[in-house]
C-alpha cells in the first residue's frame, strides 16, 4: 500500500462516527428473501449456520459458516436462502459508520467477506453488543462505539491478513476522488503556509462551495483539520527525532512562537514537555508533568 494512501485511509479512519441501529442473533425464516436498491446502513453479517445466497453490486457469494460479512450502505444488495430445510443463523447488525456525511465503505473498497479465525472470540463481540444496545446504563452508549470499532477494526485487519483478500483501498468514485487529492495535497505541504484558496483550486472549486464540502466530508473545517495535522506530525518528530523544536516548527509551516502556543493549546504541554515526557522513563513520579 503507497504510503500517501495510508495516510489519507488513516485520515478517513480518524474521522469517522460510529453509530449502532440494530443488533441481533436471528434463524431466518422460510421467506427470507429481500432486495435493497440503495441500503442506507452498513451491515455486519456473522454466518453460524445454514446456507443462502447473497448477491452485492451483481457479484454472487454463498457464504459457509464462520464467514464475516461486510455489506456497504450505498450498494445494492439481494439475499435468499437456498432452501427452506437449511436457514441461515447469523448474527447481525446494522449500523452507520460516516465521515461527516459520506459513509466511510463508500471511500474504502474492501472485499465484502472475510474468514473468522477466532469465532468465539467474535461471537462474545456480538453477544456484548446486542447487551449493550438493550442496556439502560449510561456508558452503554460508549461501550457501543468501542465494540463497533473494534469490529470494523478486526474486518479490516484480516482483509489484509488474508492472502487470498483483496487489498484495502480507496474507492475510485470521482467525489472521493476529489477530496483524496486534497488530503494528499495538505499531507505533502505542511511545512507550507496552505491556504483554502490553494485547496479550493485543487479541485476548480470556488472556496465559498469548497469550504462546505470539505466539512461535510471530513467533519472538520479545513483549518481545523490542517491543524490537527500538523500537531500529529509535530508529536512525531518531537516524540521519534532530536530534531530541535525550532526545526519541528519549521516543518510544520509555523514560526515557533505561534507554535509553541498552537501546540501547548493542544496538548497542554509545550513542545519540550512533550518530548521529555515521550521519552522519559515510565515511572509514576517521572510521567506527570505540570504544564508551565
Amino acid at each position: 500500500m503507497e504510503q500517501g494512501q495510508l495516510q489519507i485511509m488513516r485520515s478517513y479512519l480518524d474521522n469517522v462516527q460510529m453509530t449502532l441501529d440494530t443488533v441481533h442473533y436471528t434463524k431466518v425464516g422460510t421467506n427470507w428473501r429481500y432486495r435493497f436498491e440503495n441500503p442506507e446502513e452498513n451491515r455486519f453479517y456473522f454466518i453460524r449456520e445454514g446456507s443462502g445466497w447473497i448477491r452485492l453490486r451483481g457479484r454472487l457469494h454463498h457464504p459457509k459458516p464462520g464467514e464475516l460479512l461486510l455489506l456497504p450502505a450505498g450498494a445494492k444488495l439481494e439475499l435468499g436462502l437456498c432452501s427452506e430445510e437449511e436457514r441461515f443463523g447469523k448474527y447481525w447488525c446494522h449500523f452507520g459508520a460516516k465521515v461527516g456525511d459520506v459513509h466511510l465503505f463508500q471511500m474504502l473498497d474492501l472485499p465484502f467477506s472475510i474468514r473468522v479465525g477466532d469465532e468465539d472470540w467474535l461471537e462474545r463481540q456480538f453477544r456484548a453488543l446486542e447487551a449493550l444496545y438493550r442496556s439502560p446504563s449510561l456508558t452503554a452508549p460508549l461501550r457501543i462505539k468501542s465494540v463497533l470499532l473494534e469490529l470494523v477494526s478486526y474486518y479490516m485487519e484480516e482483509a489484509l491478513r488474508q492472502q487470498d483478500s483483496q487489498s484495502i483501498a480507496l474507492a475510485p468514485s470521482a467525489a472521493e476522488g476529489k477530496i483524496t487529492a486534497v488530503l494528499h495535497y495538505i499531507d505533502t505541504h505542511l511545512s507550507e503556509g496552505i491556504t483554502v484558496e490553494e485547496l479550493a483550486r485543487q479541485m476548480h472549486f470556488h472556496p465559498n462551495y469548497f469550504m462546505p464540502y470539505f466539512k461535510t466530508m471530513m467533519g472538520l473545517s479545513p483549518i481545523a483539520y490542517i491543524t490537527r495535522k500538523r500537531m500529529d506530525k509535530a508529536k512525531v518528530l518531537l516524540r521519534d527525532t532530536e530534531v530541535p523544536v525550532t526545526e519541528v516548527a519549521e516543518a510544520v509551516g509555523l514560526e515557533l512562537a505561534y507554535f509553541s502556543r498552537l501546540f501547548k493549546k493542544q496538548t497542554a504541554l509545550s513542545p519540550t514537555q512533550y518530548r521529555r515526557n515521550a521519552r522519559g522513563p515510565r515511572t509514576e513520579a517521572s510521567s506527570v508533568s505540570v504544564p508551565d
